[in-house]
């Protein structure tokens, strides 16, 4: 089943949450941040901006984000997407496909503001945006200092 997250989801939701970090961390953290975490997926199911993907008991992927205003104009209001995650054992199923068929619903539907979807991309990632209809327009680089 895949449905909109809901205060329900929390407690799987920061595992899922730690899960994607252990997996994608990109060296930004260093421990598991519960309270921050379980703040974070709450603001995201208040707000109604991510889909969960769950077979009976077991939640095997998730995508949320966050609205902002664009930087350059404030009218236009994105929703960056900053958690995508399926399961291991799930990979190379539609589940990722299938969460994105619903998660853009119900953006267009709850959140008509919203007039643009930000995915960032994770270099191991076998996600065809393209296929998608979404254009490559940004890379990313990073530097500690």
């Amino acid at each position: 089943m895949i449905r909109i997250g809901e205060d329900k989801d929390v407690e799987q939701g920061v595992k899922l949450l730690e899960q994607h970090r252990k997996e994608f961390d990109f060296g930004q953290f260093k421990e598991d941040n519960k309270e921050y975490y379980t703040g974070l997926f709450k603001a995201i199911a208040k707000d109604k901006t991510s889909i969960i993907s769950q077979d009976n008991n077991e939640y095997n992927g998730m995508i949320m984000g966050l609205k902002f205003p664009n930087l350059l104009n404030p009218h236009l209001i994105q929703l960056h997407v900053l958690i995508t995650w399926v399961h291991p054992n799930k990979r190379g199923s539609s589940i990722f496909y299938r969460m994105h068929k619903a998660f853009e619903k119900m953006i267009k539907e709850n959140h008509k503001e919203v007039k643009e979807i930000i995915y960032y991309s994770i270099p191991t990632t076998n996600i065809n945006f393209n296929k998608l209809n979404y254009k490559q327009f940004q890379s990313m680089y990073k530097k500690e200092i």
